[in-house]
Formats: C-alpha cells, sequence, structure tokens
C-alpha cells in the first residue's frame, strides 16, 4: 500500500458503517417511550439574580434542587398537577401574595404570563415557574415559602 493510500484508509478513524442502526430507542434510553406526558424541564427564565434566584444555591444544595427534580420527572404532568395537588399546583400570578415576586416578573418581562405553577417538594421547599404542555419553565427555587406563604404550620 503507498503512503498516500495508508492516509486516506486512516483520516477518518472509526467512521460508522452506513448500514449500522442505533437500535431500540426503548433500550437504549429506558423510560423514554412516554416523554411526550411526562414532565420535563427548561431553565431559559431562571431568574439567577433575585431573591429566589438559583445562583444562590450552594453545590450540596443545587445537588439536592436536581435529585428532586429528577425523582418529579418519572411522573407525569396529569399526575402531577391533577393527581395530586401537594405536589403540583397552579395560581393566577396577578393573585400572588408576595408583592416581591410580583414586582420580579416584571423586571424578568414575564408579568404577561396569567398563571404561575410550583412544585412543592417537602415543608416550605417550592419550585416555580410556567407550565406549557408538558415542559415546566423553571424561574423561582423557594425554599421558605416565601413567594406564596401559608396558613399552616410546616409548609
Amino acid at each position: 500500500m503507498s503512503s498516500k493510500k495508508r492516509i486516506a484508509a486512516t483520516k477518518f478513524p472509526g467512521q460508522r458503517k452506513p448500514e449500522k442502526t442505533v437500535g431500540d430507542l426503548g433500550k437504549v434510553l429506558p423510560n423514554s417511550g412516554n416523554s411526550a406526558d411526562r414532565i420535563c424541564w427548561r431553565f431559559t427564565h431562571v431568574d439567577h439574580d433575585g431573591p429566589w434566584g438559583l445562583a444562590k444555591l450552594s453545590p450540596a444544595e443545587m445537588e439536592y434542587l436536581l435529585k428532586k427534580l429528577a425523582d418529579v420527572e418519572k411522573q407525569t404532568v396529569r399526575e402531577i398537577f391533577n393527581q395530586s395537588a401537594d405536589l403540583g399546583k397552579h395560581y393566577e400570578t396577578h393573585d400572588l401574595p408576595s408583592k416581591a415576586a410580583q414586582e420580579r416578573l416584571v423586571e424578568l418581562q414575564l408579568s404577561d404570563m396569567t398563571r404561575i405553577s410550583r412544585l412543592r417538594f417537602k415543608g416550605k421547599e417550592r419550585l416555580f415557574g410556567f407550565l406549557v404542555d408538558n415542559v415546566f419553565h423553571v424561574v423561582w427555587w423557594d425554599p421558605e415559602h416565601e413567594i406564596w406563604p401559608s396558613q399552616k404550620r410546616n409548609t
């Protein structure tokens, strides 16, 4: 083999053969069959600088939150918001009792949104965002239940 042919043969190592297929997506990526029904996350509208911004989380707190999100995404939107009001709930944005939250929505240019959703994890911890179909657009992490405080103890 001449040196030119050797270079040509090794120019694209690992090149996939055209007849090779990826295979059954369900086997490659378990639990992907009902992905369109299950909740998933978007972080485009996260409030980084406000009082409930994710930027304030420590690495341990961020790890905790990500584990919680992974647990919740095993469920469908219907399971979260229709069958378990304890986990998921929707509120009208104009009814937000926290004036700071309403003002923050204006600053984030999200004040035109009419409904905000929340996920309750444990005790006081809440995640707020906007639910569009099965996509939860994360906005705030509220570990002290300040955005929509409850009159009940320990919630």
